[in-house]
């Protein structure tokens, strides 16, 4: 378990300063020689941050007995966080997921574009002017999902050859065009007039000047800017003020809501099922296995289901044998497996916001109506841990995202430099790396909570 700090905070701001580095890096200059000194820089920035951050999750353990004092002390006006942020986990982990696919495609459009060729044309004088298609040798229609396209194998004529620069210049490169080319077509083309046999490449002269180190062509912007606009989109959700729902979402309302004062006692695990969308069955809900807090009371026990980001057991130990009231509200209808929202106000203040099962009377506590005029808790802030690292769980993942980190910093060094089934690797592995790990981590959380619950049922 760890403590959320300055320098938790700070090598995270720092980390995605790396990647947004990263990218305008690309945007900037998006071919230059290998090794890219400027984009292991980054990479190296954000690798420092990331083990700081590393270091400070896993090497540091929490005084919990000194910080819940803290804690319990009445907060300060003004300074109330009454939102509960691990339910925003998901949308900022998508969000993480998206904003990486901005570098990820601008390195791919990089490395696709850095060819021996283009290493041949740059050694040695290249000049970017029109080019006249004399022969076509080959023409093949490439289809895509969304469009198509001629790929055609062509010798071009250019001027620039000899002591007096005005000789012509026998050229062969690739074109694409959307219809087959005719020889006397013309196109911008980007060659080497003091070496004809590299050849000629020939595309728009935007797309031609971004190969000569200047900024990405107008498609090129185009790819970006849709990725940028989704990755703008997530962040105007996830990060909004509201993102997170406040402490008393659901629990208090048209219902009737139930009290039930209760102390925890440990942890454990069990399934949360929510209540259906609608009450005909059409859409039938799934149980999710999710950690929990064992809470007893005088009539008997409840569980509260807590956001599978949360670790139950340093949460349980920091708050074993507080004493507080747990709110829900049951509605007309429910089902005893079904998972009602539930919060759960400590004496000192502080809150834990989770779901709780229905269930019967016979096998869990049901509480009692709050009469009269509602008195609505008035939470001051969510209780230990802000956050938790299990490296029982995250091993997994954080190999996988050190994998795809390696994969980066191969490609920025120009490992796939003239290969490419070995470019075509590492750009899978860097962008296959980030989701396999969240996956990864999310089957060993799975695995873990099975096992807590097996512990917790061994000891009933």
């Amino acid at each position: 378990m760890r403590e959320r700090d300055r320098m938790v905070a700070a090598a995270s701001v720092v980390a995605w300063t790396g990647v947004a580095a990263f990218l305008v890096c690309l945007v900037v200059r998006k071919v230059a020689p290998y090794p890219r000194w400027d984009l292991l820089a980054c990479l190296t920035v954000s690798a420092g941050a990331v083990l700081a951050w590393w270091l400070r999750a896993s090497g540091r353990p929490v005084d919990t007995e000194r910080v819940a004092a803290a804690l319990g002390q009445s907060a300060p006006a003004g300074r109330r966080r009454t939102r509960w942020w691990p339910e925003s986990r998901f949308q900022l982990v998508l969000l993480a997921l998206v904003a990486l696919t901005l570098p990820l495609v601008m390195l791919f459009l990089s490395t696709k574009a850095s060819t021996p060729q283009l290493a041949a044309i740059s050694a040695h004088g290249p000049r970017i002017a029109e080019v006249t298609i004399t022969q076509v040798h080959r023409s093949v229609l490439k289809t895509g999902k969304s469009s198509s396209h001629y790929e055609s194998e062509v010798t071009a004529t250019a001027v620039g050859g000899g002591r007096s620069g005005k000789e012509s210049l026998r050229l062969e490169g690739t074109l694409k065009t959307p219809e087959p080319p005719h020889p006397g077509d013309r196109s911008p083309g980007l060659y080497a007039p003091d070496d004809p046999a590299a050849g000629v490449i020939m595309d728009s002269r935007a797309e031609l000047r971004s190969l000569l180190g200047g900024p990405p062509g107008p498609q090129e912007l185009m790819v970006l800017g849709v990725c940028a606009f989704f990755t703008l989109a997530g962040a105007a959700g996830a990060l909004r003020t509201r993102a997170a729902a406040r402490a008393t979402a659901g629990v208090f309302g048209a219902g009737e809501t139930r009290m039930l004062r209760v102390r925890v006692v440990g942890a454990g695990a069990g399934d949360r099922l929510w209540r259906p969308t609608t009450l005909d069955g059409a859409r039938r809900p799934t149980p999710l296995l999710t950690p929990s807090l064992r809470l007893a009371s005088s009539s008997g026990g409840r569980d509260l289901l807590l956001e599978r980001c949360l670790d139950p057991v340093p949460l349980a130990a920091a708050l074993r044998e507080s004493q507080g009231r747990l709110y829900w509200m049951p509605r007309a209808g429910d089902q005893p497996e079904w998972s009602a929202p539930a919060l759960l106000v400590l004496d000192d203040g502080r809150y834990v916001r989770g779901a709780t099962p229905l269930g019967t009377s016979l096998d869990a506590a049901s509480g009692e109506p709050v009469a009269g005029p509602r008195p609505v808790p008035e939470p001051s802030r969510p209780a230990l841990p802000y956050a938790v690292w299990q490296p029982q769980v995250h091993t997994p993942g954080a190999i996988c995202f050190g994998a795809a980190f390696l994969a980066v910093v191969l490609l920025v060094s120009g490992g796939g430099y003239g290969c490419g089934a070995l470019r075509t690797v590492c750009l899978l592995v860097a962008a296959a790396g980030p989701l396999v790990g969240v996956l990864a981590i999310g089957h060993r959380r799975t695995r873990y909570l099975r096992q807590l619950m097996q512990k917790t049922r061994q000891r009933v």
